[in-house]
This record gives structure tokens, C-alpha cells and sequence, in this order.
């Protein structure tokens, strides 16, 4: 899994899967964009919006998607903008 994240958009960057082939995006109720590889049926990724503005207020959940350990992520990002403002 690998994370890439957008601090000017607040955007996160998900992939569980990397695949030769162009994916399926949809967008869930929730907003978010899950990448699915047509051939399996299988979410590969997902981009999450306003990722730090969401975590702020707690577990951020894809109920298509299960556990992902977002927490983590958003705490190492959060520390790095501390970290950016005391500079």
C-alpha cells in the first residue's frame, strides 16, 4: 500500500494495488474516489478529500473499503504542518 498526499488540495492519495490498466473511478456517497480494476472487480485505490480537514474530527471511514490505517497518516501529517509552522 503506498499513500502520496496533496497539502495543497488536502488530498490523499491511496493505492493498495498497482495495475497495467486503466481503472474504473467511481465516486462513493461520502465523496471520495475509489479506482477499480475492471478486469477483477477489485478496488485498487482510493483518493480521499479534504483528508486532514476529516481527521480532525476523527476516524475517517470507506465503508467500501474496511480498515485502512488513515489514523496514523493523518497524525504524521498533521505533525509535519507543526513542524512547517514553527519554521
Amino acid at each position: 500500500m503506498t499513500f502520496s498526499y496533496d497539502a495543497r488540495a488536502d488530498v490523499l492519495y491511496v493505492t493498495f494495488e498497482s495495475i497495467r490498466h486503466p481503472a474504473l473511478y467511481i465516486e462513493n456517497e461520502t465523496g471520495d474516489i475509489l479506482r477499480i480494476d475492471e478486469q477483477s472487480g477489485k478496488i485498487v485505490g482510493c483518493t480521499i478529500l479534504f483528508f486532514l480537514h476529516r481527521a480532525k474530527d476523527g476516524p475517517i471511514s470507506v465503508p467500501e473499503i474496511g480498515v485502512v490505517p488513515f489514523n496514523q497518516i493523518a497524525s504524521e501529517l498533521l505533525n509535519e504542518r507543526k513542524q512547517e509552522k514553527r519554521n
